[in-house]
């Protein structure tokens, strides 16, 4: 009988060093070698001294982690090869640093939209945490992850309900996040990262649809009826009634100043001009003697006009409660005067396009909500006349 043959054990492509520093820690960094060519990944991982069963503790959990990327990078490697190594590590790369990649935006990404994107980086963290499902790579994102994920933004909780009823976001913030996690995704598939997106996975029925917003906005009655009614916040009666003549959002607000107001070439009216802190688009807004009597007195050229409250709920307690003392049963918030600007120049015989350049829309659909209301509006009249010739 021969020999038992001697059983080979097949060599890794990567291996796990440790590189010693002048601290006493240890740096972990991968040793990988794959057909000849030799490659180094310093993982910013860091193994202590151990001086105590805390730390011991502490460096097996790093260790657990070198070795599932270790894990993840063989896998990507036998599928990608060495060349394309980049893709390899983004592939192994945390779902919430490649996020955080796409938050970073590029040139001409508005503000507005770059927050949104870090709110729905902090929804990815907060599910994260929750499921304590732990370090999550790209290719950990499968259907199942992106169905736990629609289902915590359901009931993930509105933070800026902090003195009333906690409650959810809502579904078109929440749809929102949604389709920028998708996005996300979308972007790895471009570069090769994934294979294919796993939001695609999800029918309709399991996503959350974005819901047609009801726009909340003052008659020209109940205008008046605020006009004539005194607050105890006067500064923000003030302000809302100017917004309700000029359209302003109250970001933009807190910044119009003198150096904003222009005169008209012949000298007899002014408007204002100005970049909206939205949309980062500037928007021309003739001021009309109703507006210019609620102006406040100039206090310097670079100097806001209206002291408004910073805090909304501060804004929102004085306008529902105005509101009420006027007799008025409505949701009073105050982009609330922003609707009531754009119904009200539609009603008032304003065409499409300029109310739309009026109010800094980007899109004539945005628009286009304000005329379906107006529409509406109409009809009820109209409708008023059944039942009274019978």
């Amino acid at each position: 009988m021969g020999r038992p043959r001697k059983q080979v054990k097949l060599k890794e492509p990567i291996k796990i060093r440790l590189k010693s520093l002048a601290d006493g820690n240890k740096s972990i960094y991968l040793d990988i070698y794959w057909k000849g060519v030799r490659k180094y990944e310093y993982l910013k991982l860091y193994l202590v001294p151990e001086v105590n069963p805390l730390c011991k503790e502490q460096n097996k959990k790093t260790m657990a982690v070198a070795e599932r990327i270790k894990a993840e990078r063989i896998m990507a490697l036998r599928g990608h090869g060495i060349q394309e190594w980049d893709t390899v590590k983004q592939g192994s790369m945390l779902l919430t640093a490649w996020i955080k990649k796409y938050c970073e935006g590029g040139v001409g990404t508005k503000k507005s939209t770059l927050h949104c994107r870090v709110e729905m980086l902090n929804t990815i963290e907060k599910y994260l945490d929750e499921t304590k499902k732990g370090f999550v790579t790209l290719e950990d994102v499968d259907a199942d992850f992106c169905r736990g994920y629609v289902k915590f933004l359901r009931t993930f909780p509105n933070s800026h309900c902090i003195h009333i009823k906690p409650r959810p976001i809502s579904e078109n913030t929440a749809s929102r996040y949604l389709g920028m996690f998708s996005t996300t995704l979308n972007n790895a598939v471009r570069q090769g990262i994934l294979r294919s997106n796993p939001m695609k996975e999800l029918d309709a029925k399991e996503r959350i649809q974005p819901k047609d917003g009801t726009k909340e906005y003052l008659t020209i009655e109940e205008l008046r009826k605020l006009m004539a009614t005194d607050s105890y916040r006067p500064e923000v009666k003030q302000a809302f009634i100017f917004a309700c003549f000029t359209g302003l959002r109250l970001s933009d607000m807190y910044r119009l100043a003198p150096m904003h107001i222009f005169k008209t070439p012949d000298g007899q009216g002014e408007y204002i001009d100005m970049e909206m802190q939205k949309t980062e688009k500037p928007v021309i807004i003739p001021l009309s003697e109703e507006a210019k009597r609620w102006m406040p007195k100039p206090k310097g050229r670079e100097i806001p006009f209206f002291d408004i409250p910073t805090t909304q709920t501060v804004i929102g307690r004085a306008l529902r409660k105005w509101a009420k003392d006027a007799g008025i049963d409505k949701h009073i918030s105050f982009h609330c005067s922003r609707h009531t600007f754009g119904t009200m120049m539609l009603t008032l015989g304003a065409d499409l396009y300029t109310t739309s350049k009026l109010m800094g829309h980007t899109n004539l659909q945005t628009t286009e909500i304000y005329a379906k209301i107006v529409d509406k509006k109409k009809e009820e009249a109209i409708n008023l006349i059944d039942g009274m010739f019978k």
